[in-house]
């Protein structure tokens, strides 16, 4: 019931497998073929968590009759989707893909065709998918839950079945950068600079951002970034790209990151597609160790009791690596909250809260951040809450996160309800048994 691992579940893309085909369901002008639910049915079974084929089967079936009725309905309101964001998500969806492969090249021997042909041969289910998401929202855009309707969920759950929270920590991070001297960052931007005039001159940007750009992310990606709109980006990153027109590329600029040149694709409304280049000015080493004297008398100030850390965090946290409003605590994703389940933590951040007690700092340690940079980081830990059995006062935002989902499982089920009356639907009686879904075709 509730989240406890905190782990991301990431589909595995692009399982090859055969099965006999066939339609074995109707909805509206949708139908269900055999494969669309043996390969999961299949992946099911084989995790070893149920032995009982027809219930999954059957479970399966009336997952996707539901996608059906949803899809059907999409397009019978007209719900809005442009093309322009189906293009977006699938270019997010290559660009992980692309980085589980290592690279275009070995994604492309792995599904077998070029990344042009997979992108037309899934924008069909793309298309798809989003309008499910589309219709469900739809459905859902009104539910609101009180406090008094959280309680009351909360205390239908058995008292032997309330869950147990694992260990959890309130914790803070303050990063301090190296200073870049001017006569880096006027090198850096004559760096881009002679990119640029190359890219002019004919030369391709995306070679160039994959051979360039500092910028891991979308570097590898020949500069693509996923799409973005207005407050997504960095203030100066977001005021240039706005400005572009397709296919134009900007003058050399600076942001919190480095220097950017952006290669405009795709503008819709308040939506972008776009390639950049990145080019950092690089630190020297009288940069570093002016970076750890103060690194390191901002510790002695914490420790002893002339700076508070929100302080600290106000003054020297770059906007890039966290809210200065919020004292620099990192938040749970799920829940929006300050408490973070420690092992959901990254092995760095785990191995240095182990060795804090609650209202305590670490000593700054120079680390690489994701992107690239060399800073300097500390923590302060502000509580270690041990694991326990989920309670209103502790778990409130989790139980609420939960609570919500199962108010709008109850609202999509009553529209399931009301839309199946309304809809044609048709079982192939020969390949499914399905008792409980058999009175959905006979309401109609």
């Amino acid at each position: 019931m509730f989240l406890a691992s905190g782990k991301l579940l990431v589909a595995q893309p692009l399982i090859k497998a055969q099965h006999v085909d066939g339609i074995i369901a109707i909805i509206g002008d949708k139908i269900i073929l055999r494969s669309e639910l043996e390969l999961e049915k299949t992946q099911i079974l084989q995790s070893g968590t149920v032995t009982d084929t027809q219930a999954v089967f059957c479970a399966l079936l009336r997952k996707q009759v539901v996608k059906k009725l949803m899809l059907n309905q999409a397009e019978l309101d007209s719900l809005p989707l442009t093309d322009e964001r189906i293009d977006a998500e699938i270019e997010n969806r290559l660009r992980a893909y692309i980085q589980q492969a290592g690279s275009e090249a070995e994604l492309e021997k792995y599904i077998g065709k070029t990344l042009a042909e997979y992108r037309e041969e899934i924008r069909p289910k793309m298309k798809q998918q989003l309008l499910i998401q589309e219709m469900e929202s739809k459905i859902t855009a009104n539910v609101k839950i009180s406090p008094r309707e959280i309680k009351q969920f909360f205390d239908t759950i058995p008292k032997d079945s309330v869950p147990i929270i694992p260990a959890e920590v309130e914790v803070a991070q303050l990063i301090i950068e190296a200073p870049i001297s001017q006569a880096a960052k006027d090198y850096a931007k004559l760096q881009l600079e002679a990119i640029r005039k190359r890219i002019v001159a004919g030369e391709s940007f995306e070679k160039l951002a994959t051979a360039y750009s500092e910028d891991p992310g979308s570097g590898e990606q020949g500069g693509l970034l996923p799409e973005f709109g207005r407050g997504d980006m960095v203030p100066d990153f977001e005021r240039t790209a706005f400005k572009l027109k397709p296919d134009s590329i900007s003058e050399v600029f600076e942001s919190s990151f480095g220097f950017h040149i952006i290669k405009m694709i795709k503008r819709k409304g308040d939506k972008i597609l776009a390639r950049h280049i990145l080019i950092r000015a690089q630190n020297t080493s009288a940069d570093f160790i002016a970076a750890s004297r103060r690194a390191d008398s901002i510790y002695s100030a914490l420790n002893n009791g002339t700076m508070d850390w929100c302080d600290a965090v106000k003054k020297y946290l770059p906007k890039a690596y966290g809210d200065k409003g919020n004292c620099g605590f990192l938040k749970d994703e799920t829940t929006g909250s300050q408490k973070i389940l420690f092992e959901a933590m990254s092995p760095d951040l785990k191995i240095a809260v182990e060795k804090m007690q609650p209202g305590t700092y670490s000593r700054p340690a120079l680390v690489k951040t994701p992107d690239g940079r060399q800073v300097y980081r500390m923590f302060y830990l502000r509580k270690f809450i041990e694991p326990h059995q989920a309670n209103l006062i502790q778990d409130y935002g989790r139980i609420q996160i939960e609570a919500e989902a199962l108010k709008k499982q109850t609202v999509i089920e009553d529209w399931v309800k009301k839309t199946r009356q309304n809809t044609y639907i048709r079982f192939t009686h020969d390949f499914v048994n399905c008792p409980d879904l058999f009175i959905w075709e006979n309401q109609n």
